[in-house]
């Protein structure tokens, strides 16, 4: 059977509308109204609008007039093709069974460029999730699993846009099931940022809300971060930016319930003794500094250890590189450059973990002893550098933007560092004082965001505060920042690392009629 011409179309349309109780005697009529649309654009047009206002009344011919729709959905002509999209959710709320099959077809469709066309396929997508989010968004994840597919993105940006935040009334708890299971399968095979946008979206599910939760979060970061392998910083800084950005993900969820044990372990046997291997890197300064920062937030709740002076050692052989001795000649009063923020983490971390072998420092008064010279010699640097600090505004010329941000950043830092040395000068060591590390506090995160760090009581290398023989500071150029935000890696450029096998991407155009079916 062909289609008619369009006036007899219209003279059907207007059959059916007067038919009321007797419309499914007119079978005829509403056929070739499917079949209308491969007519003319006018036929296609009126045949659309007629499959979808009597759709319900001919269950027989549903399935033929779904398929003529999809046809429609890939008409060259956009403004047909956005005349099928319309109607696509429409034939769901007489058949629910369809959802499935037309929300896969919406979710490849959003691959479309036009923005008003795309709009179009959201909006569509949007109504059907009113009538079965689960199936919805079954078959957005069936397209972010496909390799080889260029709608992916699009997929994931429409769950993060559109389904992310919508009413409870709509995501219920069976929904959100499915979400989280859906995500837990996409975890294999996705790039760095793809993580993290998934991550996201689980966060605003129950799952975070629960300490059962938080640990399935933790545990997804675990296998994601592939903890079990050897640490390799390489050139690309990949395995650096994985194992930073696995942890950034799940941070805040980490408590007494929730511990942090496996990532302080890795950190600690795998991590620091490529320390000098990752400030090979590029930007890796900063790279350097966000792992110290990660290992010391992370100590604050590392469950108990098998053995605990395994990684209590290598952060103790770290401190010893930025904790210099004092020097031999007792006349030489100009000290090395000295890394506060560094020292901060480390100390901090030391302090948290080494009170599960409290004996460590004490098993060998010599070594006990050549520690406090170490913390007694930086000492003398921090209260230096607290002098300098106090000075600045005692000048005649005003503070400078740089000036004003040393002055809020640094004397808590300095001051962090002084309560964690105090500890270590009692007999025995003690671990009991309870400080907030600098970089956490919210103070320093809105007043600085480029204030240095790399501090030094010398006047003979370039950093922001120096001092001369008499003590006056002086400015000078910028280095690693304690306001240096935390260092976040590029978007994308670890997901040859994220991945677990490689994915291409296809191409598709539009007018192929089968081209988005499945």
């Amino acid at each position: 059977m062909v289609g008619v011409s369009f006036d007899t179309l219209y003279e059907h349309y207007m059959a059916l509308s007067a038919a009321k109780d007797k419309i499914g005697e007119h079978t005829r009529e509403y056929l070739e109204a499917i079949e209308s649309t491969k007519g003319t654009e006018r036929e296609k047009k009126l045949a659309t609008q007629m499959i979808a206002s009597f759709f319900k009344y001919f269950p027989t011919l549903q399935e033929q007039a779904l398929e003529a729709i999809f046809d429609i959905c890939e008409d060259i002509d956009p403004l047909i093709q956005i005349g099928g999209v319309k109607v696509l959710p429409s034939l769901c709320k007489d058949n629910k069974s369809y959802t499935g099959k037309v929300s896969d077809i919406l979710a490849q469709l959003l691959q479309l460029e036009d923005a008003a066309e795309h709009h179009i396929v959201c909006t569509s997508l949007t109504e059907l999730l009113h009538l079965d989010a689960k199936s919805v968004i079954k078959n957005l994840f069936k397209q972010i699993n496909e390799r080889d597919n260029e709608v992916r993105d699009k997929c994931l940006k429409f769950l993060l846009t559109k389904v992310k935040g919508m009413d409870k009334s709509i995501i219920t708890p069976e929904v959100e099931d499915v979400m989280i299971t859906e995500v837990k399968n996409s975890l294999v095979d996705i790039s760095g940022q793809e993580y993290v946008e998934l991550i996201d979206l689980l966060k605003s599910t129950r799952i975070s809300q629960s300490f059962t939760g938080q640990q399935e979060l933790v545990n997804m970061a675990v296998e994601k971060a592939e903890l079990h392998k050897e640490f390799h910083p390489t050139v690309q800084n990949a395995q650096v930016d994985k194992l930073l950005t696995c942890i950034k993900m799940v941070t805040p969820y980490f408590s007494a319930k929730v511990e942090s044990t496996k990532f302080v372990t890795y950190l600690c046997d795998k991590v620091l003794p490529k320390f000098d291997e990752i400030g090979k890197l590029e930007k890796g300064d900063l790279l350097q500094l966000a792992i110290l920062r990660q290992l010391a937030e992370l100590s604050t709740y590392c469950g108990q250890l098998d053995n605990p002076s395994l990684y209590v050692v290598q952060i103790y052989q770290k401190l010893k590189d930025y904790m210099p001795p004092p020097p031999e000649d007792t006349t030489n009063l100009t000290m090395p450059i000295l890394e506060f923020s560094l020292v901060e983490c480390l100390l901090y971390a030391f302090h948290r973990l080494a009170r599960q072998c409290p004996d460590f420092l004490t098993h060998d008064p010599q070594v006990l002893k050549e520690f406090r010279s170490r913390l007694t010699y930086f000492s003398r640097g921090v209260q230096g550098c607290s002098k300098a600090l106090n000075n600045l505004d005692v000048n005649d010329k005003p503070l400078t933007d740089e000036d004003k941000k040393t002055k809020t950043v640094a004397p808590k830092l300095l001051s962090n560092i002084t309560t964690l040395i105090r500890d270590l000068f009692y007999q025995p060591p003690k671990y009991q004082c309870v400080i907030k590390l600098s970089f956490k506090s919210e103070e320093i995160a809105t007043a600085a965001k480029t204030t240095p760090e790399k501090i030094s009581p010398s006047g003979k290398r370039h950093t922001p505060i120096t001092f001369e023989s008499n003590g006056s500071a002086t400015q000078n150029k910028q280095s690693r920042g304690d306001g240096v935000p935390l260092y976040t890696p590029p978007s994308g450029k670890f997901s040859s690392t994220f991945s677990n096998r490689g994915r291409g991407r296809g191409a598709r155009g539009r007018g192929n009629p089968r081209s988005w079916r499945k």
